[in-house]
């Protein structure tokens, strides 16, 4: 129907062209070289008969021409809005998951945060026990070191009040001494084999 009405429209526009531009360039060239009205109208004739040729078997073409290309403009216009609602759409979403990127990377530093302060707390307490065990760990080193050193002391002792009674036993013992330890000995025995 808007076809029919631009045909139309072209239609008329042509032959009131037609009609009057030639007849207005050639009365104005005859105004001034003085030509006859019959040229005139044989030229106008001649191109509304080249106007209506052309209407008739271009026209067709033309109209079709222009639909196609209004038809492929507004199919075109359609996969542009299409594709701008898609874009949009991404933006959108993309906007959406930076935003949850945000989120995620902030509890993901809060988590660190947390993590890196537990392990600190870990390491000292961990620092504290070791410091109090190497504490216990040398003062029962120590402790075995100066129990040690008494004992040697002690047995240093001994074998030197042993050597020193020895020599002093060498010195004043003498064969009755001797008789007497030997007899005291020999009873001893023979209790203990009578028990």
């Amino acid at each position: 129907m808007i076809e029919t009405a631009v045909k139309s429209r072209l239609t008329a526009a042509t032959f009131a062209f037609a009609l009057l531009a030639p007849g207005a360039a050639m009365a104005a060239k005859g105004a001034e070289e003085g030509g006859s009205w019959l040229t005139l109208l044989f030229f106008t004739i001649n191109f509304v008969l080249f106007a209506i040729i052309l209407v008739k078997f271009a026209g067709p073409a033309i109209s079709s021409f222009f639909a196609e290309r209004a038809k492929s403009l507004r199919s075109d216009l359609g996969k542009l809005k299409g594709a701008l609602q898609e874009a949009e759409d991404l933006a959108n979403r993309a906007g959406a998951r930076m935003a949850r990127l945000e989120g995620e990377l902030a509890q993901l530093k809060a988590e660190l945060d947390r993590e890196t302060a537990y392990q600190a707390g870990r390491v000292r307490e961990l620092a504290k026990s070791t410091a109090e065990r190497v504490r216990r760990d040398a003062e029962m080193t120590s402790g075995a070191i100066r129990e040690a050193g008494r004992r040697h002391v002690r047995e240093q002792l001994a074998q030197n009040s042993a050597n020193v009674a020895r020599e002093l036993i060498a010195r004043s013992f003498e064969d009755r001494d001797q008789d007497r330890l030997i007899d005291g000995f020999m009873e001893k025995l023979g209790q203990e084999a009578a028990r």
